[in-house]
């Protein structure tokens, strides 16, 4: 009889138990689908071994490559980025509202962030489009430059390592955006930022007065959207405290699709940048204005479904007050007007192999890279400074 009451009491509380969730399913769950279904989740994870010959590592950091933004650990294993990236996309309706955030952990995410926090909020931004013409997409929060080839997230670059012009330009901006596609030839984009940079990371301190930068972008798609040509700048007040000097850069970006051999994909980068009221931001009076300017050629091949090759050539130019700016380590201390005027040049060859998806969402890269500097950056005060470093690299991604 015991037994009997007790399995009967099981049963009820578990015909209670589910009418119970049930009747809380009834509540939640339709919201909750609906979040998911109107959500995308994506992301992917990248891990690395790197061996650098040629020169020591930065002084105080003998594990890095100076003048390396990302992919600069000389001897060792590394997770370059873990990346989650959730978003409610616009749709393609006259209007509409959504969402996006991209969480970044790794390396590479100190390394934007200029410290040792390993976690980066890359983007968080919402988006709207007004009912205007076409349609004016509108962003606003934190979202990735309109300027460079190379962008921070790994799987979209055609090579490992990130060239020199990538490590001179913003990573991350805040503020609004907006997009407008004028036909199937003219798009454009203008926003109004709080700064150069938002992350104070090697390529300059974060925002720090109280200008705004003004950002765009024209873009022309030619031959049937074969040829793709991209200018774009970003101009503003960029010195600590204080809202003299202007920070001007002029960046073109093209890319060539051709439909004769659709196995081929070119690009090509140029990039012109000028600070000025350097005095300003450095204390050394007759500090003469920032400028650098660059080129880099690049190239892919498609030789199978899973196999592919990525050739990279650039050459950067710059002078000492730009250094300063980039925050290049490895060079000696800049103290002097003259230390400003200096002239400075860097380039690379990169050639990367690429085993496109060779497993379901898995592609291997091998690549091999040569720098060239002039003066010599690679090394250290204590054992010496080298011009030239030659780099292998091994690196795995995982995207879903």
């Amino acid at each position: 009889m015991t037994k009997t009451c007790a399995v009967t009491g099981l049963i009820g509380s578990y015909l209670l138990g589910g009418a119970l969730a049930a009747t809380a399913a009834e509540k939640i769950a339709p919201k909750t689908l609906q979040f998911l279904e109107a959500v995308e989740l994506s992301g992917y994870v990248q891990s690395s071994y790197q061996k650098s010959w040629g020169a020591n590592g930065t002084a105080g950091d003998p594990g890095t490559t100076p003048a390396r933004l990302f992919n600069n650990n000389r001897n060792g294993f590394d997770i370059d980025q873990a990346k989650l990236t959730l978003e409610k996309p616009l749709g393609d309706g006259e209007a509409g509202a959504g969402y996006r955030v991209d969480l970044l952990y790794g390396r590479d995410a100190s390394r934007i962030s200029g410290n040792n926090n390993s976690f980066l909020l890359e983007q968080a931004y919402v988006q709207f489009r007004l009912p205007v013409g076409t349609g004016v997409d509108v962003k606003m929060g934190r979202f990735v430059t309109l300027l460079g080839n190379e962008v921070i997230d790994a799987p979209a670059n055609w090579n490992y390592s990130r060239s020199y012009i990538f490590s001179s330009e913003p990573f991350t901006h805040t503020g609004a955006l907006l997009s407008y596609k004028w036909n199937d030839v003219v798009d454009t984009q203008f926003g109004v930022v709080n700064g150069y940079s938002d992350t104070a990371g090697a390529n300059g301190a974060a925002d720090n007065n109280s200008g705004k930068s003004v950002t765009g972008r024209v873009g022309l798609t030619l031959l049937g959207g074969q040829l793709v040509a991209s200018t774009i700048g970003i101009a503003g007040a960029e010195h600590t405290g204080n809202n003299n000097g202007t920070r001007w850069v002029v960046n073109e970006v093209i890319t060539y699709n051709p439909k004769w051999n659709e196995k081929w994909k070119f690009a090509l980068e140029g990039i012109y940048g000028r600070d000025t009221r350097m005095d300003m931001a450095t204390g050394v009076a007759g500090t003469p204005e920032a400028m650098w300017w660059g080129v880099a050629g690049y190239t892919k091949y498609q030789w199978m479904p899973h196999l592919s090759t990525a050739l990279r050539a650039e050459s950067l130019s710059y002078n000492g007050s730009a250094l300063s700016i980039f925050g290049w380590g490895g060079t000696a201390p800049l103290v002097t007007a003259a230390d400003y005027s200096g002239k400075g040049h860097v380039e690379d060859i990169t050639l990367s192999c690429s085993f496109d998806n060779i497993w379901k969402n898995l592609t291997p890269r091998l690549e091999v890279r040569y720098d060239r500097v002039n003066p010599s950056i690679f090394g250290n005060g204590a054992d010496g400074y080298q011009n030239g470093i030659f780099t292998a690299s091994l690196d795995i991604i995982y995207a879903f």
